[in-house]
Protein backbone atom coordinates (compact mmCIF):
# COMPACT_ATOMS: atom_id res chain seq x y z
CA UNK A 1 0.00 0.00 0.00
CA UNK A 2 1.35 3.42 -0.98
CA UNK A 3 2.48 5.87 1.69
CA UNK A 4 -0.20 8.51 2.26
CA UNK A 5 1.45 11.93 2.51
CA UNK A 6 0.26 15.31 3.76
CA UNK A 7 2.36 17.94 2.01
CA UNK A 8 2.65 21.23 3.89
CA UNK A 9 3.73 24.04 1.59
CA UNK A 10 2.79 23.57 -2.08
CA UNK A 11 3.81 26.89 -3.62
CA UNK A 12 7.21 27.74 -5.07
CA UNK A 13 9.64 24.88 -4.48
CA UNK A 14 6.75 22.75 -3.20
CA UNK A 15 5.40 22.47 -6.74
CA UNK A 16 8.04 19.91 -7.71
CA UNK A 17 7.26 17.84 -4.62
CA UNK A 18 3.50 17.72 -5.30
CA UNK A 19 4.15 16.13 -8.69
CA UNK A 20 6.62 13.65 -7.24
CA UNK A 21 4.26 12.56 -4.46
CA UNK A 22 1.14 12.34 -6.64
CA UNK A 23 2.87 10.80 -9.67
CA UNK A 24 5.93 9.03 -8.24
CA UNK A 25 8.81 7.84 -10.38
CA UNK A 26 9.15 4.13 -11.03
CA UNK A 27 11.92 3.76 -8.44
CA UNK A 28 9.61 5.31 -5.84
CA UNK A 29 6.81 2.95 -6.88
CA UNK A 30 9.20 0.02 -6.56
CA UNK A 31 9.98 1.13 -2.98
CA UNK A 32 6.30 1.19 -2.06
CA UNK A 33 4.98 4.33 -3.71
CA UNK A 34 3.34 7.49 -2.43
CA UNK A 35 -0.02 9.20 -2.79
CA UNK A 36 -1.24 12.63 -1.81
CA UNK A 37 -3.53 12.42 1.22
CA UNK A 38 -3.80 16.21 1.61
CA UNK A 39 -2.15 19.48 0.68
CA UNK A 40 -1.77 22.34 3.16
CA UNK A 41 -0.87 25.94 2.37
CA UNK A 42 -1.85 29.37 3.69
CA UNK A 43 -2.54 30.52 0.12
CA UNK A 44 -5.93 29.23 -1.03
CA UNK A 45 -5.32 30.24 -4.65
CA UNK A 46 -2.12 28.18 -4.76
CA UNK A 47 -3.92 25.20 -3.24
CA UNK A 48 -6.66 25.39 -5.85
CA UNK A 49 -4.12 25.69 -8.66
CA UNK A 50 -2.13 22.65 -7.46
CA UNK A 51 -5.33 20.59 -7.13
CA UNK A 52 -6.33 21.47 -10.70
CA UNK A 53 -2.87 20.67 -12.04
CA UNK A 54 -2.86 17.25 -10.37
CA UNK A 55 -6.50 16.43 -10.99
CA UNK A 56 -7.22 16.24 -7.25
CA UNK A 57 -10.41 17.19 -5.46
CA UNK A 58 -10.34 20.47 -3.57
CA UNK A 59 -11.59 18.46 -0.59
CA UNK A 60 -7.98 17.40 -0.01
CA UNK A 61 -6.89 21.05 0.29
CA UNK A 62 -6.49 22.73 3.68
CA UNK A 63 -5.23 26.09 4.91
CA UNK A 64 -4.76 24.67 8.42
CA UNK A 65 -2.55 21.68 9.28
CA UNK A 66 -4.52 20.82 12.41
CA UNK A 67 -7.68 20.41 10.35
CA UNK A 68 -5.88 18.27 7.78
CA UNK A 69 -4.48 16.00 10.50
CA UNK A 70 -7.94 15.62 12.03
CA UNK A 71 -9.66 14.98 8.69
CA UNK A 72 -7.55 12.67 6.55
CA UNK A 73 -5.79 9.36 7.13
CA UNK A 74 -2.07 9.74 6.54
CA UNK A 75 1.27 8.09 7.27
CA UNK A 76 3.71 10.97 6.88
CA UNK A 77 4.11 14.71 6.51
CA UNK A 78 6.27 16.30 3.83
CA UNK A 79 7.41 19.62 5.29
CA UNK A 80 8.15 22.16 2.53
CA UNK A 81 7.60 25.31 4.58
CA UNK A 82 10.20 28.07 5.17
CA UNK A 83 12.87 27.06 7.74
CA UNK A 84 11.37 29.17 10.54
CA UNK A 85 8.13 27.16 10.30
CA UNK A 86 9.72 23.70 10.23
CA UNK A 87 9.60 23.06 13.98
CA UNK A 88 5.89 23.82 14.42
CA UNK A 89 4.88 21.63 11.47
CA UNK A 90 7.17 18.75 12.42
CA UNK A 91 6.10 18.68 16.07
CA UNK A 92 2.42 18.60 15.10
CA UNK A 93 3.15 15.68 12.75
CA UNK A 94 4.93 13.73 15.49
CA UNK A 95 2.11 14.38 17.94
CA UNK A 96 -0.24 12.88 15.34
CA UNK A 97 2.10 9.82 15.13
CA UNK A 98 3.23 10.62 11.58
CA UNK A 99 6.73 10.37 10.18
CA UNK A 100 8.36 13.47 8.65
CA UNK A 101 10.41 14.14 5.54
CA UNK A 102 11.47 17.79 5.65
CA UNK A 103 13.17 20.16 3.28
CA UNK A 104 16.52 21.58 4.28
CA UNK A 105 17.62 23.36 6.35
CA UNK A 106 16.15 21.47 9.27
CA UNK A 107 15.59 24.78 11.09
CA UNK A 108 16.69 28.38 11.25
CA UNK A 109 18.27 27.74 14.67
CA UNK A 110 20.26 24.92 16.25
CA UNK A 111 17.99 24.98 19.28
CA UNK A 112 14.84 24.34 17.22
CA UNK A 113 16.64 21.71 15.15
CA UNK A 114 17.60 19.81 18.31
CA UNK A 115 14.00 20.08 19.58
CA UNK A 116 12.81 18.32 16.42
CA UNK A 117 15.44 15.59 16.72
CA UNK A 118 14.51 15.02 20.36
CA UNK A 119 10.81 14.85 19.46
CA UNK A 120 11.59 12.28 16.77
CA UNK A 121 13.24 10.07 19.39
CA UNK A 122 10.49 10.65 21.96
CA UNK A 123 7.66 9.73 19.57
CA UNK A 124 9.68 7.02 17.80
CA UNK A 125 8.99 8.59 14.43
CA UNK A 126 11.41 9.00 11.55
CA UNK A 127 12.74 12.50 10.83
CA UNK A 128 14.58 12.73 7.53
CA UNK A 129 16.04 15.83 5.89
CA UNK A 130 15.99 15.89 2.09
CA UNK A 131 19.67 16.62 1.51
CA UNK A 132 19.11 15.53 -2.06
CA UNK A 133 22.49 16.67 -3.36
CA UNK A 134 24.00 13.63 -1.64
CA UNK A 135 21.72 11.51 -3.76
CA UNK A 136 23.37 12.32 -7.05
CA UNK A 137 25.50 9.93 -9.05
CA UNK A 138 28.52 12.24 -9.21
CA UNK A 139 28.65 12.61 -5.42
CA UNK A 140 28.42 8.85 -4.92
CA UNK A 141 31.15 8.40 -7.53
CA UNK A 142 33.67 10.78 -5.92
CA UNK A 143 32.96 9.26 -2.51
CA UNK A 144 33.68 5.79 -3.95
CA UNK A 145 36.96 6.95 -5.52
CA UNK A 146 38.11 8.32 -2.16
CA UNK A 147 36.98 5.28 -0.18
CA UNK A 148 38.87 3.01 -2.59
CA UNK A 149 41.90 5.38 -2.45
CA UNK A 150 42.27 5.31 -6.23
CA UNK A 151 44.27 8.54 -6.07
CA UNK A 152 45.53 8.12 -2.52
CA UNK A 153 44.54 10.14 0.52
CA UNK A 154 42.66 13.43 0.23
CA UNK A 155 44.59 16.52 1.35
CA UNK A 156 42.52 19.57 0.41
CA UNK A 157 39.49 20.52 -1.65
CA UNK A 158 38.06 23.59 -3.36
CA UNK A 159 34.33 24.07 -3.94
CA UNK A 160 33.28 26.92 -6.24
CA UNK A 161 29.57 27.75 -6.49
CA UNK A 162 28.31 30.60 -8.68
CA UNK A 163 24.68 31.21 -9.65
CA UNK A 164 22.42 34.23 -10.14
CA UNK A 165 18.83 33.23 -9.22
CA UNK A 166 16.24 36.01 -8.94
CA UNK A 167 13.72 34.27 -6.61
CA UNK A 168 10.89 36.76 -7.33
CA UNK A 169 8.83 37.37 -4.19
CA UNK A 170 10.82 34.81 -2.18
CA UNK A 171 11.64 35.06 1.52
CA UNK A 172 15.27 34.50 0.48
CA UNK A 173 15.50 38.06 -0.84
CA UNK A 174 15.00 39.44 2.67
CA UNK A 175 17.29 37.09 4.61
CA UNK A 176 20.46 38.44 6.25
CA UNK A 177 22.61 35.61 4.88
CA UNK A 178 20.57 33.95 2.11
CA UNK A 179 23.38 31.96 0.51
CA UNK A 180 24.80 30.50 3.71
CA UNK A 181 21.49 29.78 5.44
CA UNK A 182 19.39 28.55 2.52
CA UNK A 183 21.84 27.14 -0.04
CA UNK A 184 25.30 26.43 1.33
CA UNK A 185 24.09 23.64 3.60
CA UNK A 186 23.83 21.49 0.45
CA UNK A 187 27.54 21.96 -0.20
CA UNK A 188 28.47 21.71 3.49
CA UNK A 189 26.59 18.42 3.79
CA UNK A 190 28.35 17.18 0.65
CA UNK A 191 31.73 17.98 2.22
CA UNK A 192 30.90 15.70 5.15
CA UNK A 193 29.60 12.94 2.90
CA UNK A 194 32.22 13.00 0.13
CA UNK A 195 35.22 13.36 2.46
CA UNK A 196 33.84 10.97 5.09
CA UNK A 197 34.78 13.43 7.82
CA UNK A 198 33.23 15.84 10.29
CA UNK A 199 33.88 19.60 10.42
CA UNK A 200 36.04 20.96 13.21
CA UNK A 201 36.78 24.62 12.44
CA UNK A 202 35.69 27.38 10.06
CA UNK A 203 36.88 30.86 9.16
CA UNK A 204 34.49 32.83 6.93
CA UNK A 205 33.60 36.20 5.44
CA UNK A 206 30.46 37.30 3.57
CA UNK A 207 29.49 40.40 1.58
CA UNK A 208 26.82 42.00 -0.60
CA UNK A 209 28.11 43.45 -3.91
CA UNK A 210 26.71 46.79 -5.14
CA UNK A 211 24.82 45.11 -8.00
CA UNK A 212 23.09 42.58 -5.73
CA UNK A 213 19.29 42.24 -5.64
CA UNK A 214 19.40 40.64 -2.16
CA UNK A 215 18.91 42.59 1.08
CA UNK A 216 21.48 40.42 2.88
CA UNK A 217 24.84 38.91 1.93
CA UNK A 218 24.63 36.55 -1.10
CA UNK A 219 28.39 35.88 -1.22
CA UNK A 220 30.67 33.94 1.12
CA UNK A 221 34.15 32.50 1.29
CA UNK A 222 34.94 30.00 4.04
CA UNK A 223 37.74 27.62 4.96
CA UNK A 224 36.85 24.43 6.86
CA UNK A 225 39.17 22.14 8.77
CA UNK A 226 37.83 18.58 8.73
CA UNK A 227 38.40 15.78 11.25
CA UNK A 228 40.57 13.77 8.83
CA UNK A 229 42.95 16.70 8.30
CA UNK A 230 41.47 17.78 4.96
CA UNK A 231 41.10 21.53 4.43
CA UNK A 232 38.23 22.79 2.26
CA UNK A 233 37.93 26.22 0.62
CA UNK A 234 34.35 27.25 -0.17
CA UNK A 235 33.75 30.10 -2.63
CA UNK A 236 30.03 30.81 -3.07
CA UNK A 237 27.95 33.47 -4.81
CA UNK A 238 24.27 33.93 -5.66
CA UNK A 239 24.90 37.09 -7.71
CA UNK A 240 27.65 36.08 -10.13
CA UNK A 241 27.81 38.11 -13.34
CA UNK A 242 29.34 35.45 -15.57
CA UNK A 243 30.27 31.75 -15.92
CA UNK A 244 27.70 30.20 -13.65
CA UNK A 245 28.33 26.75 -12.23
CA UNK A 246 25.65 24.13 -11.83
CA UNK A 247 23.77 23.94 -8.52
CA UNK A 248 26.27 21.31 -7.37
CA UNK A 249 29.15 23.72 -7.90
CA UNK A 250 32.56 22.76 -9.22
CA UNK A 251 34.71 20.49 -7.03
CA UNK A 252 38.42 19.76 -6.99
CA UNK A 253 39.88 17.31 -4.48
CA UNK A 254 43.67 17.17 -4.27
CA UNK A 255 45.02 13.79 -3.16
CA UNK A 256 48.41 12.25 -2.47
CA UNK A 257 48.50 10.47 -5.83
CA UNK A 258 46.37 12.68 -8.05
CA UNK A 259 43.27 14.82 -8.29
CA UNK A 260 39.50 14.41 -8.67
CA UNK A 261 37.30 17.05 -10.29
CA UNK A 262 33.60 17.62 -10.87
CA UNK A 263 33.02 19.76 -13.97
CA UNK A 264 29.41 20.16 -14.97
CA UNK A 265 27.88 16.78 -14.27
CA UNK A 266 31.01 14.79 -15.12
CA UNK A 267 33.71 13.41 -12.83
CA UNK A 268 37.35 13.40 -13.92
CA UNK A 269 40.33 11.75 -12.26
CA UNK A 270 44.04 12.18 -12.95
CA UNK A 271 46.79 10.16 -11.31
CA UNK A 272 50.21 11.77 -11.01
CA UNK A 273 52.11 11.43 -14.29
CA UNK A 274 49.10 9.99 -16.15
CA UNK A 275 46.52 11.57 -18.48
CA UNK A 276 43.17 12.67 -17.11
CA UNK A 277 40.24 10.29 -17.55
CA UNK A 278 36.50 10.66 -17.20
CA UNK A 279 35.14 8.33 -14.52
CA UNK A 280 31.91 6.40 -15.25
CA UNK A 281 29.25 7.40 -12.73
CA UNK A 282 27.93 4.80 -10.31
CA UNK A 283 24.44 3.42 -10.84
CA UNK A 284 21.52 4.57 -8.66
CA UNK A 285 17.83 3.60 -8.78
CA UNK A 286 16.95 7.33 -8.70
CA UNK A 287 18.49 10.71 -7.98
CA UNK A 288 17.70 13.94 -6.14
CA UNK A 289 14.26 14.22 -4.48
CA UNK A 290 13.17 10.92 -6.04
CA UNK A 291 15.99 9.21 -4.16
CA UNK A 292 14.96 11.06 -1.01
CA UNK A 293 11.54 9.45 -1.32
CA UNK A 294 13.09 6.05 -2.05
CA UNK A 295 15.31 6.33 1.05
CA UNK A 296 12.39 7.56 3.19
CA UNK A 297 10.19 4.64 2.11
CA UNK A 298 13.01 2.13 2.64
CA UNK A 299 13.64 3.41 6.15
CA UNK A 300 9.96 3.11 7.04
CA UNK A 301 9.90 -0.44 5.69
CA UNK A 302 13.14 -1.48 7.41
CA UNK A 303 12.73 0.50 10.63
CA UNK A 304 16.18 2.05 10.24
CA UNK A 305 17.53 5.58 10.53
CA UNK A 306 17.81 7.51 7.23
CA UNK A 307 21.23 8.37 5.88
CA UNK A 308 20.25 12.03 6.17
CA UNK A 309 18.31 11.77 9.41
CA UNK A 310 17.62 14.80 11.56
CA UNK A 311 20.24 13.55 14.01
CA UNK A 312 22.92 13.26 11.32
CA UNK A 313 21.91 16.56 9.77
CA UNK A 314 22.71 18.47 12.96
CA UNK A 315 26.39 18.34 11.98
CA UNK A 316 25.68 19.91 8.58
CA UNK A 317 23.49 22.56 10.18
CA UNK A 318 26.22 23.25 12.75
CA UNK A 319 28.50 24.16 9.84
CA UNK A 320 26.01 26.83 8.80
CA UNK A 321 25.77 28.43 12.23
CA UNK A 322 29.51 28.22 12.89
CA UNK A 323 30.04 29.95 9.54
CA UNK A 324 27.63 32.72 10.57
CA UNK A 325 29.43 33.06 13.92
CA UNK A 326 32.74 33.42 12.12
CA UNK A 327 31.32 36.01 9.71
CA UNK A 328 29.89 38.10 12.55
CA UNK A 329 32.95 37.86 14.79
CA UNK A 330 35.68 37.90 12.15
CA UNK A 331 37.34 34.98 13.95
CA UNK A 332 38.03 31.28 13.48
CA UNK A 333 35.22 29.26 15.07
CA UNK A 334 34.92 25.65 16.22
CA UNK A 335 32.01 23.72 14.73
CA UNK A 336 29.94 22.33 17.57
CA UNK A 337 26.77 20.24 17.39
Amino acid sequence: MALRVIQVGVGGFGTGWTKRVHQPAQAVKDAGGTEMAAMVDVNEAVLKQRAQELGLSESCCFTDLDKALATVRADAVLNVTPPAAHKAVTLKAFEARLHVLTEKPLSDSMRDAKVQVAASKKHRRILMVSQNYRFRRWARTIRQILVEKRVGEASNAVVRFAKAPNFPGSFRLKMDFPLVVDMSIHHFDLMRYILGAEPQTVYARSWNPPWSWFAGDPCCMATFGMSNGVNVLYDGSWVTRTRETGWDGEWRVECSEGVIELRGDKVFMARFGQPEQEVPLVSLPAENQDYSLVEFLACLADGREPETSGRDNLASLAMVFATLDSIRSGRLKHVKV
